[in-house]
Parts: structure tokens; sequence; C-alpha cells
């Protein structure tokens, strides 16, 4: 099994949600939550809103420039 920098195994990666795998990034999760429910967030190209998404280790995970959520 992997291991990933914070020192998860790549099955606990598998099964993290949106929210977990930007707090594991390093932001809080109050401003996680507000990236999330703001559309600045996407998983494999899509915007996600939801901070239970599943989030998986093989999804790309992307914060939205400012400019960008406007679209």
């Amino acid at each position: 099994m992997d291991t990933a920098v914070d020192g998860s195994t790549t099955a606990a990666l598998a099964t993290r949600t949106l929210l977990d795998r930007l707090v594991a990034s390093g932001i809080t999760a109050e401003r996680a939550r507000s990236h999330i429910r703001g559309g600045w967030v996407r998983v494999d190209g899509r915007i996600v809103t939801e901070p239970d998404a599943p989030a998986g280790a093989s999804v790309e995970l992307r914060v939205i420039p400012w400019s960008e959520s406007a679209d």
C-alpha cells in the first residue's frame, strides 16, 4: 500500500471527502467549506459545491481563482 505525504494510505485517500482533502492540504475546515459552497473548487474539472462529495486519491482538486469563478 502506498503512503501519502500526510501519512495516509492509498486506501484511506480513496474514501476521503472533498472537505477532508482540502483540510489535509492545510486550510481550515471553515475556509474549505466556504470555498466549496462558493463554487470555487473543481473535482476532475467539474465545480463541486458539496463538502461531503467523494474526492479519492485519483481525483484532481483545483481551487479556482476568483476571476474564473464568475464563469
